[in-house]
């Protein structure tokens, strides 16, 4: 009897899903982290090894494109068993091939992998966590910062230890694993006709046909969604990719003196949707009002870096009030979506990774384009004002929304 109801409480559920976000946020930083050496493992100049992100962003759209599909025939949980075995494959295969071929496919599937993972993850949320969706995004999201956060700490104690990177990959899938075996004994909503069926609601046929991908694509506000995603992630990928190389070379500093300030990011990124969460769940404060003060405050902490380049304490100290203001955007956003479109939550997860993984190969490449030709300030405005431009998709469609809410309830009156 305890056995059952630890397996089908929603609280272990939750951590459960938490623990195989850190995965995630764990495999997405290793290799950046050790590209020198795994470079010099597979025999590459540094500017092709670059060639994996592209690979894993390919990767990571075709997922994309794949799981509103799977998650209707095989449901969320079995997406995200499938994403942990893609993880624990690619763990093993990048820190241990000589073969620049065999760790491009390795980061293909670690794309993938990462893709269905999140897919999953968002999607079991929403199934199972509907009433206090906002804050369990914001700790969720919060986890893979963690993970994201652990990776250079964890590889450089164990390069110090043992000399070798392959530990900490290591540990990617020995944490996986234990995703995997805890995925497997829980029980909970892993499909959309679940999720109806613990709603009590019944779909018509008409409403179904409604819900059609074609139909959807056509309301402004899924496309309000998207851009908001995509000014988003253009923000946080512009300032986490390019914060180091700007101080560095705006103040004249040692690239390993400007470090602290993508460290102090990631911090702040992380506390941000860890508080947030807390703020939420008390109903201390509302998603409307939360998202403007995080655009506003992420413009300011922006322009304040762009400002006092030239002085590098001062810029590490707006990198973590610039993470801690964007920090709460994304999972906020995702769970607006989420709620608004409940019944096709497969196709809005897909439109905001498929936005995701647009904005993270475009933003910061064309941040480095512009850079020498612009300067470094000039440059780092690009993603400052994109986090000030997440204001007006978001006012259009909060616009639409009680627009439409108006019309039915004239309508059914």
């Amino acid at each position: 009897m305890l056995y059952s109801a630890i397996r089908t409480n929603k609280t272990v559920i939750f951590w459960i899903c938490c623990l195989a976000f850190v995965t995630n946020g764990l495999l997405s930083v290793l290799p950046s982290s050790s590209l020198v050496i795994l470079a010099t493992d597979t025999h590459v100049a540094l500017g092709t090894a670059g060639l994996v992100f592209t690979v894993s962003a390919l990767g990571s759209i075709i997922a994309v494109f794949i799981s509103n599909i799977l998650i209707k025939k095989v449901g969320t949980k079995n997406i995200m068993i499938a994403g942990l075995g893609g993880l624990i494959l690619a763990s093993m295969l990048i820190p241990t091939t000589g073969s620049f071929d065999i760790w491009l496919t390795a980061q293909f599937i670690q794309g993938m992998s990462s893709s269905l993972i999140t897919v999953g993850l968002c999607m079991t949320l929403t199934f199972n966590f509907k009433e206090s969706l906002g804050a369990k995004m914001n700790v969720l999201y919060g986890s893979a910062g963690m993970g994201s956060l652990l990776a250079p700490l964890v590889l450089a104690n164990t390069l110090s230890l043992t000399g070798t990177i392959f530990p900490s990959f290591l540990l990617v899938a020995v944490v996986s694993s234990l995703s995997v075996l805890l995925l497997v004994l829980a029980r909970f909503a892993d499909r959309p006709e679940e999720f109806m069926a613990v709603r009590n609601e019944q779909v018509s046929q008409d409403q179904a046909v409604s819900l059609s991908i074609a139909r959807l694509c056509k309301n402004p506000v899924i496309w309000c969604t998207a851009l908001q995603i995509l000014f988003y992630v253009g923000t946080e990928s512009g300032f986490s990719n390019w914060l180091v190389t700007s101080i560095s070379q705006g103040s004249h500093v040692a690239l390993a003196s400007a470090t602290p300030a993508v460290t102090l990011f990631w911090v702040g990124l992380t506390a941000g949707r860890m508080g947030i969460a807390q703020l939420m769940k008390h109903n201390l404060i509302a998603d409307a009002r939360l998202l403007y003060i995080s655009f506003s405050g992420g413009a300011a902490s922006g322009l304040c870096v762009i400002y006092y380049i030239q002085q590098p304490l001062i810029c590490f100290a707006a990198s973590l009030f610039l993470g801690s203001f964007l920090g709460p955007i994304f999972p906020s956003l995702q769970a607006i979506a989420s709620r608004r479109f409940e019944q096709s939550t497969a196709l809005i997860s897909s439109i905001v990774l498929l936005s995701s993984s647009l904005a993270g190969m475009t933003v910061p490449m064309s941040i480095g384009l512009a850079i020498p030709r612009i300067g470094v300030r000039d440059g780092m405005l690009i993603p400052a004002i994109m986090s000030l431009s997440i204001c007006i998709p978001f006012y259009l469609a909060n616009k639409k929304v009680r627009n439409m809410q108006y019309q039915h309830s004239v309508t059914a009156n």
